[in-house]
This record gives C-alpha cells, structure tokens and sequence, in this order.
C-alpha cells in the first residue's frame, strides 16, 4: 500500500544523496547505530539534523582489496546495511522503491537507500549487477577516482575508454531495466555525457560542485549541467570545501548555497539536491559542521528568498520525483 504523502503532499524531506558513514560502520572506526562526536554522521545526529531520506554507500576500495574481493565486500556492506536498519528500527528503515521511501518517512523515521561506490564492484560481470540489486542497491556510482571495465574516471588522466565502455553502456541499460539509479558523480566528462546518451532514465550526480565555482575534473561544467537537466536528473551539491571554492579554507555554508543558486538560476529548480558526502572527508564546513547543522540550508535558501515550493524540491522531493521516474522505467 502507497503511504500516505505524495509529491504534491505538505510532507517536509531533508534528504542528503550521498554520506560514506556505512563505510566507516564497516570499518568499525565507528558505530552509526549510536550518537557520538566521530565524524559527520550517526543515525541519533541525522534525528536530531532532521534529516528523513538518506542515501548510504558502500565504498569499494580498489587499492585495499584485491580486484576479485570487490563485489564481495560491497555485499558484505548491504548485509552490515541492513543489520544497522534490523538493530535501530525506530530511528531508520530500509527504502529499495519510493513506496518504501514514503512509509518510512510517514512513519517517523529515516529512509535509507543502499549506493555502491565503484563500478570495479561488478569485476566486469553484468550479473553481479543484479547481485548487487538483490542485495538492496538501489543506485551505482559507475566510477570513483579509478577508471574501471565501465568506465572512465574524473580523476584518471589516461582515459583508457574514451568515455564509457562497450559493457559500460549494457550495464547503464540493466540499471534501467532494474530501476537502478545510474549515479555520474566522479565520472570523466565524456563518460557522463555517454551514459546520458545511454540511459532511458534520469540520472543523478550524487556528490559534486561546478566548475563554474571551482574549476577542476571532478566538478560538474555548465554543459553537463544542463544535460543532466535535460535528462531529468538532479545534482547533489557537495559540503566538501575544496569542491566549493578557491581558496577552500574561506568556504562555508554560503559557498554550497551559492552553488545551489546557481544550479538553479541556470536550469531551473527541479534539478538542484544536496549530496553532503559526509565521512567521506576530513574537517569541517563552517555552518555545516556535521549533520545536525542541515536545517541551516533550507533556512539559509529562505533568507535568499527561494520560493517554499523551490525549498523543498532542493531539499528532497527532487530527489524522490528522480527515483519515481527510474522505478516507473523498470521492468
């Protein structure tokens, strides 16, 4: 059964694209089931930030594994992913469709989507991309800092495919076959526009600033803005300072509001998210220090004079219209 909020209800989302906390549960540097000052991010911090959607990652290291343990640990972080949902039941519950998402957000608590980092996660086998999607994952970040059998990296100056791949373009077709969210974030410039071309389904840039702010590979160039836009995708504004502006010790909670601004006055509001990437970095953004700081966005938009209407696509419901329409496409 639907829950009871739609995207025209008055039900307030807070939702962040992209935290690497469950990395770190992982790792057991830290237990996010249980408040503490480690890090950004912990389920008690997220209730008392207002945060009510978040999507979690499973990083799949491809210098500490070796490539044939990939897939392996990333399943191994979908089984610790839903034995934090299992232990802490009141605060968040597992989202693997937006029906899902819904309910638990009616119901109080936190809707928790499952992400793999890493295309290198499949080994260059399809079908581990349906293990992964049996499993709960529910998006695919189709590259990190490596270029792997999908794809090229941002950060891989050898662009080895040129863009996206042969088996990378079958995969962006099973994702949306599967109603899987194709994530373009630390994707090579010619790889994100291959998989635009790719896809039946938007896609969202998960964790990423523009280079019209800071210019380098990582970040997003108003082309690809506009494509994403065009595609019907959103892009997840990241907290990380050096993705912010220059020099990144001056960066601050204004700096993210001033990339979402932009974002919106060059293709409209309804592409604009939030993706914190929170322990996914050292330090701190000044006014976004950790995740209970969140609610100073919205008020933050507010004081710029953003409409509610535009407040709350930013603040979730951009989000939750892209997922609905990559579900709808399934199948």
């Amino acid at each position: 059964m639907q829950a009871a909020f739609t995207s025209g209800s008055d039900q307030q989302l807070l939702v962040d694209l992209h935290t690497d906390a469950l990395y770190e549960h992982i790792c057991g540097r830290k237990d996010i089931t249980q408040r503490s000052d480690k890090g950004h991010l912990d389920l008690p911090r997220m209730k008392e930030g207002g945060v009510n959607g978040q999507v979690f990652a499973v990083w799949v290291s491809p210098t500490q594994l070796k490539p044939d343990e990939y897939c392996g640990f990333a399943i191994k972080g979908a089984e610790a992913f839903d034995r934090v949902c299992g232990r802490s039941a009141d605060m968040v519950a597992p989202a693997r469709n937006p029906d899902e998402f819904r309910q638990a957000v009616v119901s109080g608590r936190i809707a928790a989507v499952l992400a793999v980092e890493g295309g290198h996660a499949l080994e260059g086998r399809l079908q581990n991309l349906d293990r992964l999607f049996e499993h709960g994952a529910r998006a695919l970040t189709v590259t990190w800092c490596n270029s792997n059998e999908l794809g090229d990296s941002s950060s891989d100056e050898s662009k080895p495919h040129n863009g996206l791949s042969p088996l990378g373009r079958q995969a962006v077709r099973r994702m949306n076959e599967l109603g899987m969210i194709i994530d373009v974030s630390h994707s090579a410039d010619r790889t994100v526009f291959d998989i635009l071309d790719a896809s039946l389904s938007p896609v969202i840039a998960s964790h990423s600033g523009i280079r019209a702010r800071r210019d380098f590979d990582r970040n997003l160039t108003d082309e690809q803005i506009r494509a994403i836009s065009a595609n019907g995708g959103v892009i997840g504004v990241v907290f990380l300072p050096y993705f912010l502006r220059e020099p990144e010790e001056r960066a601050s909670i204004e700096d993210v509001l001033d990339t979402v601004d932009h974002i919106c006055q060059l293709v409209g509001p309804d592409h604009a998210a939030l993706g914190s990437d929170f322990d996914g970095f050292s330090g701190a953004l000044p006014g976004l220090e950790d995740v209970t700081k969140m609610g100073a966005i919205g008020a933050g938009l507010r004081r710029r004079g953003f409409p509610e209407g535009d407040i709350t696509k930013v603040l979730g419901r951009n989000f939750l219209r892209v997922w609905e329409a990559v579900a709808a496409k399934s199948g």
